[in-house]
């Protein structure tokens, strides 16, 4: 069996540990000549969406995605710097939801994301996105760990 790997999606969430994401995907696309589509999923928390009459500008969530799409522009540059094709998405929603809609409408073979480490009631209460998408997504995906000059539990 040869193992195709066309496209790799790049969920990134501007941690520390998105360089490491980047790191390995950019690493796999150079060894598969394979294109990344970078991928920034942007979602309000619940705490803020219950609030009543909060008071936002209205070009509040414009401002957000594009910070988001200049976020993802500098590191598509490194990718693009080492001689691979890279795209850019920004979208808004659920993050695991989202990296899972882009991964079908891209036709990705692969997902390359970070996983931040949170065990116990810290994962209990935040649930996992990393899970999520291994569970849902419909490609293979790469779960990229903190190493440990990274902080592991936010």
């Amino acid at each position: 069996m040869t193992v195709q790997v066309r496209e790799i999606l790049v969920p990134l969430d501007f941690s520390e540990h998105a360089d490491a994401v980047l790191e390995w995907a950019v690493h796999l696309a150079e060894e598969h000549g394979s294109g990344l589509t970078l991928l920034h999923a942007y979602h309000p928390p619940v705490e803020f969406q219950q609030l009543e009459g909060a008071y936002l500008p209205a070009d509040f969530w414009t401002a957000v995605k594009t910070e988001a799409e200049e976020s993802l522009g500098r590191y598509a540059e490194r990718a693009r710097a080492a001689g691979l094709r890279c795209e850019v998405l920004v979208r808004e929603g659920y993050p695991a939801t989202v990296i899972e809609d882009a991964a079908a409408e891209i036709d990705a073979d692969l997902i390359v994301i970070g996983t931040r480490g949170h065990t116990g009631l810290k994962h209990l209460l935040l649930g996992s996105i990393a899970e999520r998408v291994v569970q849902k997504a419909p490609c293979a995906v790469l779960a990229v760990k903190p190493t440990s000059t990274e902080e592991r539990n936010p």
